[in-house]
């Protein structure tokens, strides 16, 4: 796939994209393959919005018929974005889940981070095999700094089950109306931001239990929240 500028004189390959901005593109039902999205490793911004038929980013790979393995679609490792820093994701009415999650960090740059408006998310990140939980179940993310859940009421997951985030550059986070979300947010003596996924049967116990005087408990459908503001709290890590 190429894309050619109007003058002619600059040939850009989709392995030098930078920019990725798709609004109202209603009949598109994904955006990447499974190869595709590994070419993309100079991606910076991707913002996607009001594109009503999507119901993911990427093609799963048990989606990728068989006459698309000669073109590299099956058989590639796990898909990873080394320069994205910045996402947006809006007003995506059917969209299901956004990226594959594996054994390696996804997006070790991102930077900001907004996912709204979109009614039928249910995870940010997908476990590629769920039967497999990575030995190291703890991923860092150094370079996240905004982070913004808004008006996501199929959501549940943003940490996958098994695994813990560490959010160390997080300055700004927003969580509001997300009803079904079972990803804590935590906080540790350094104000580093931890997220952890309970099961569904101790949520009610843990916030009860252990965060009961906390104005923003684990699971709160609304927090707002930013480094060194005397304003709403994150519960203590434990």
């Amino acid at each position: 796939m190429r894309i050619i500028w109007n003058d002619f004189s600059q040939v850009v390959t989709l392995e030098n994209l930078t920019t990725l901005k798709l609004s109202g593109c209603k009949k598109v039902r994904y955006i990447f393959s499974p190869a595709m999205a590994h070419s993309l490793s100079h991606l910076v911004d991707l913002c996607i919005e009001w594109c009503e038929e999507i119901e993911r980013l990427i093609l799963a790979k048990n989606q990728v018929s068989s006459s698309s393995s000669s073109n590299g679609d099956t058989g590639l490792g796990p898909i990873n974005f080394p320069n994205l820093t910045k996402i947006t994701i809006t007003d995506c009415e059917i969209l299901k889940i956004l990226f594959p999650f594996g054994s390696i960090p996804v997006l070790p740059k991102l930077e900001s981070f907004m996912v709204e408006r979109n009614s039928k998310l249910e995870q940010i990140f997908e476990l590629e095999d769920e039967t497999k939980v990575a030995a190291k179940k703890e991923m860092q993310f150094d370079k996240l700094e905004s982070l913004s859940l808004e008006d996501l009421p199929g959501l549940i997951h943003f940490c996958p089950k098994g695994y813990h985030f560490v959010l160390s550059a997080l300055r700004e986070l927003g969580v509001r109306y997300c009803p079904n979300l079972t990803t804590g947010f935590f906080i540790d003596s350094q104000e580093f931001v931890h997220c952890k996924t309970k099961t569904p049967q101790l949520i009610e116990q843990v916030a009860i239990e252990e965060f009961a005087t906390v104005s923003n408990a684990i699971f709160s459908k609304n927090i707002f929240w930013s480094r060194g503001f005397d304003g709403s709290q994150l519960p203590p890590i434990t």
